[in-house]
């Protein structure tokens, strides 16, 4: 299976070197995250303005790939910071909505990502907020429907099969340091091998790949795992 990895070039937490990113590029989609892992809503304007193009330039200088996708440090972006990405050539943007099937939509003429589960535990109280931020009556009928244990696991195996059965994107995203933090690496492991079990009916494709599906007609009833 092929993923996404969203890597910032500096960070508190240690940080790939460029070689590990070149390596990882070779078999994997690596996609912008800022510069120094910065929150956007939290610098001046030109700040932003550099921390998104600079991440562009430098991951494509690393790996002589096309960098298509961005995602939001800690999710939090404004409606300025959403043009600062498409003026910077990205395709696509990643946000942090949860409990979504949904493929991408477009906001700002630019694509944006979002997602079904965390892998890590999360508490009934932080998906109702997740869901009640957005306004997401579809997200809020999948807590009710998959996401009553705390095992995401179990939820994932549930949401997994409905994707399978129904139509729509399972998206599974995590913090490599949280899920050491956590000690979540045999749980990820476990759902891997089930997503990879279901390759015959869920493709697995990278972010700036999903974006192509959704302009396909047939998008909406053809099963896809990220």
């Amino acid at each position: 299976m092929t993923g996404t990895f969203y890597i910032p070039l500096q960070n508190s937490r240690p940080v790939m070197t460029a070689c590990e990113i070149r390596q990882l590029s070779e078999t994997f989609e690596i996609g912008a995250h800022t510069l120094n892992h910065v929150i956007l809503t939290e610098v001046s304007v030109e700040t932003a303005e550099n921390q998104i193009r600079g991440s562009k330039k430098q991951l494509e200088e690393l790996t002589g790939r096309s960098c298509d996708s961005f995602c939001f440090p800690k999710g939090r972006f404004r409606r300025c910071h959403l043009d600062m990405v498409r003026g910077a050539g990205f395709r696509c943007a990643r946000t942090v909505e949860l409990l979504s099937t949904r493929f991408p939509v477009r906001r700002a003429d630019i694509y944006m990502i979002p997602t079904t589960l965390q892998t890590t535990p999360h508490t009934r109280t932080v998906y109702l907020k997740n869901c009640a931020k957005r306004l997401a009556l579809g997200n809020l009928g999948n807590f009710f429907l998959y996401a009553q244990s705390r095992n995401w696991t179990e939820t994932a195996r549930s949401m997994l099969q409905a994707v399978a059965q129904h139509g729509g994107v399972f998206h599974l995203w995590g913090h490599s340091w949280e899920i050491e933090e956590q000690q979540q690496w045999p749980q990820l492991e476990s759902i891997l091998r089930h997503m990879g079990e279901l390759r015959a009916t869920l493709p697995c494709v990278p972010n700036s790949k999903l974006i192509r599906l959704e302009a396909a007609p047939y998008a909406a009833s053809v099963p896809v795992a990220r």
